[in-house]
């Protein structure tokens, strides 16, 4: 088990990235201020799955215990034309400029810093810039997205530009110049994030939006602002566990997490998804994506019915089915090419108990595939996540946020704060968290608990053309035959995956060690992490 001092801790899935946190903290910074390092620094070493373009949703807990959620999650545009986002295939794009809601990452970064950081976010800032100047090593999830993302990053004049050498796209091991974005953070650190919201840096990004047939106008970027909410939470093993609701999955994470109490009390102990209860696990997973996908949308627009959702009696009546074994349905949609990607996770704790689980994304890799040549800016695809059927959550409609994958999550045990989760995974994301509160609950330290094999029902992939047979689940190498057969004789089907494979997600994981002493850390062999203390 890793376990670092009570100083600080943090987890990412690039040494990059977890090494700026490390600077942060040894620089008299607290949690706060190493997650946004983290962050920042993801943006240039990890451009595939999180950039400055993109959309960011946090929870912080303080010594108090209390814990705030930060959704920067931005908006459609105002002015939006239903016809016009109609693809050839009559669902939203998945890539181009018509994909594109407003940027809200850096709006939260600002709350973030400003509320309760030690340091301002130029600090975080600047030391991105610097290696995004200098140039970094393209990391091997990095090179595995570019060659499989070259069809549409070639389609792009900044893409080109930022991810092809002489026409050919980047490899491992060779260096990604980013000038164009280091200018960006620079101006940022000197200028405050109004610098993109309601200046030069935006206008530049709308340029290059407009003349690609986007909508989105000053006044989108003007009016976005990060939005403070209370999270949602229920108990677990003894344990209360928080994340997101509103626009997040996060509710449906705990949804599956409450009837897994159930389940757990019915049967006397703590159901092992790598055993003969990983049907039951898995017929719960499914039940709570079929309500995700049913009721997750903008609440501003239609209610997201949390507290039925996380009741008593929706616990019992779905734990219940899930014990009988019935497999109720699947979710239908439509298939459309994989894309890969998506996410990176940042958790951070500190020794004055600040504790951090922040999510960042492009959504897809490399999000829209649209990088912006005046700033490096490249753009996510959040707008992928809307449907063109009208009466349904995530229905497009004007100035709405979209439905969305991030789900930061934190834990308390008797009100005190003792663990930041995060992980990559689209869709999957309720299903990896699931995976590690149970095993942590079955005693296993947090790197063993990340690293163990799992499976997952469905496609990682999100977005409203999207399709997630619940009947189906790719199962990683590693997965003992008892916990497939459970599976099958559950009425689900299986398919392999590689060990240590991409679609399982990257799990990163800070917890307060049982003594209170120090921090035990487990960052996802999936990933290109590195684990480093704050000392």
């Amino acid at each position: 088990m890793n376990q670092n001092s009570l100083t600080g801790a943090a987890a990412t899935p690039h040494s990059g990235a977890t090494a700026a946190a490390h600077r942060a903290f040894a620089e008299g910074g607290n949690a706060v201020d190493a997650a946004l390092a983290a962050a920042a620094m993801l943006t240039v070493v990890y451009p595939n799955q999180c950039t400055i373009g993109g959309d960011a949703i946090a929870m912080v807990g303080t010594p108090d215990g209390n814990v705030t959620v930060v959704n920067g999650s931005g908006r459609s545009a105002h002015t939006t034309d239903l016809n016009k986002y109609i693809g050839p295939d009559g669902f939203v794009p998945v890539a181009g400029a018509l994909s594109v809601t407003v940027p809200g990452v850096l709006s939260a970064w600002e709350v973030l810093a400003d509320k309760w950081g030690r340091q301002p976010l130029a600090a975080a800032l600047l030391p991105a810039a610097a290696v995004a100047k200098a140039g970094v090593t393209v990391a091997p999830g990095v090179a595995r997205d570019l060659m499989r993302e070259q069809h549409l990053l070639s389609q792009d004049a900044g893409c080109r530009e930022v991810f092809f050498q002489d026409g050919v796209v980047l490899k491992q091991g060779e260096t990604l110049k980013l000038v164009r974005l280091a200018e960006t953070l620079t101006r940022l650190a000197e200028d405050g994030v109004n610098a993109f919201y309601r200046g030069p840096l935006g206008e530049s990004v709308l340029e290059t939006l407009r003349g690609l047939g986007s909508e989105l106008t000053r006044k989108d970027l003007e009016d976005h602002q990060a939005t403070l909410e209370r999270p949602a939470s229920v108990e677990f093993a003894g344990t209360e566990y928080l994340s997101a609701a509103g626009n997040s999955q996060g509710t449906f994470f705990l949804q599956g997490l409450a009837a897994l109490d159930v389940v757990a009390y019915e049967l006397g102990r703590i159901p092992d998804p790598d055993g003969e209860d990983a049907g039951v696990i898995a017929g719960i997973l499914a039940a709570a994506a079929r309500d995700r996908d049913q009721y997750l949308g903008d609440p501003s627009h239609r209610e997201v019915p949390v507290d039925a959702l996380l009741s008593r009696e929706t616990a019992a009546a779905t734990a219940q089915r899930a014990l009988t074994r019935s497999l109720s349905g699947s979710i239908t949609g439509r298939t459309y090419a994989r894309r890969t990607g998506d996410t990176v996770a940042v958790v951070t704790a500190d020794s004055e108990g600040n504790w951090v689980s922040l999510i960042q994304s492009a959504f897809h890799a490399f999000g829209s595939c649209v990088l912006d040549p005046g700033t490096g800016i490249l753009l996510h695809n959040r707008a992928a996540s809307f449907s063109l059927v009208p009466g349904v959550a995530n229905e497009l409609r004007p100035g709405t946020r979209p439905p969305h994958t991030l789900m930061p999550v934190l834990v308390r045990k008797d009100g005190r704060l003792v663990g930041a989760h995060g992980t990559m995974g689209g869709r999957a994301q309720p299903q990896v968290h699931t995976h590690l509160a149970l095993n942590l609950a079955l005693g296993m330290a947090p790197d063993a608990a990340s690293a163990r094999a799992r499976w997952i029902i469905g496609q990682m992939e999100a977005g409203a053309a999207a399709v997630d047979d619940a009947a189906t689940i790719a199962v990683e190498s590693g997965v003992s035959d008892r916990a497939v057969q459970a599976l099958h004789a559950a009425g689900f089907r299986s398919k392999e995956l590689e060990a240590f494979d991409d679609a399982a997600g990257h799990l990163q994981v800070v917890r307060l060690t049982e003594d209170a002493a120090s921090f035990a850390v487990g960052s996802d062999p999936r990933s290109d992490g590195l684990l480093a203390d704050g000392t």
